[in-house]
């Protein structure tokens, strides 16, 4: 005899931004909607900046790019800010990077 198993054991587990259990780390806020940018190499992508916390961003518009991929994300608030990142995952809401410095101005020049 043939065992099935139950429907609640083939469901999938409700999908989270990062992938990581929900008790690790506080979910981020999906409503931000500003306009950023990414600099891979020396090209630099459009994105939209859909989450941003201390240490961690979800951007979305950018494909091609790795969980591991380093890029600069530059954040436009009143002035520019360039951070060095870590992409941690991709998810259908975007990429979400990890900052690993505290940020620089930009200084034209």
């Amino acid at each position: 005899m043939t065992m099935i198993p139950a429907a609640e054991a083939l469901r999938p587990e409700r999908p989270h931004v990062s992938g990581v259990h929900p008790g690790s780390r506080p979910p981020l806020d999906l409503t931000l909607q500003e306009t950023c940018s990414v600099l891979i190499g020396w090209k630099r992508r459009d994105a939209v900046l859909r989450a941003l916390s201390s240490t961690r961003a979800v951007i979305g518009g950018i494909t091609g790019l790795r969980p591991g991929d380093c890029v600069r994300l530059v954040i436009y608030r009143g002035q520019t800010i360039v951070r060095e990142c870590r992409i941690v995952s991709a998810s259908l809401q975007g990429l979400e990077v990890e900052h690993f410095d505290t940020g620089m101005l930009a200084t034209a020049g």
